[in-house]
């Protein structure tokens, strides 16, 4: 029997590994961070190049189809001028992380962006307005019914 820890040591192929995230069905999703439409396997691992993969339509369609569900869906997206690609192995991913390294477009995605928030010009007296009259800013809790 071993102590704790000491079986897996020298043996860097038994250490706990990340979860993959990856796709329940084959399905549509896009990545609005890369700016990429993907038709991705079922049970085929989500790439990791940066942004948030989201299911937007069932591989029922024709990526043209899922382009028009978009442009409706989303204004604010080129949903025409989407790149397309169809990763269906893990395989796939792999290599389509490899382009999105040598491209550059993983980093930049991966790059956060600076956010400036002003503050909200506020009226004298406008958030004593806010505040109840009471002056108790707790609400009352209800009592339990009891039977």
């Amino acid at each position: 029997m071993c102590a704790a820890g000491s079986c897996a040591a020298g043996r860097p192929n038994l250490s706990p590994s990340r979860m993959d995230k990856r796709a329940s069905k084959t399905a549509y999703f896009l990545n609005r961070v890369l700016g990429y439409l993907a038709l991705i396997g079922r049970n085929v691992r989500l790439p990791e190049s940066g942004g948030v993969w989201i299911l937007v339509a069932d591989a029922v369609r024709a990526p043209w189809e899922v382009a028009d569900l978009l442009a409706a869906s989303y204004p604010g997206i080129e949903a025409q001028g989407l790149p397309f690609v169809a990763l269906l192995t893990d395989f796939d991913v792999e290599e389509f992380e490899r382009e999105m390294q040598a491209t550059g477009r993983s980093a930049a995605a991966a790059t956060p962006v600076p956010v400036e928030i002003e503050p909200a010009e506020v009226e004298d007296g406008e958030l004593e307005d806010a505040k109840p009259e009471d002056g108790d800013e707790t609400p009352p809790i209800p009592e339990p019914a009891t039977r």
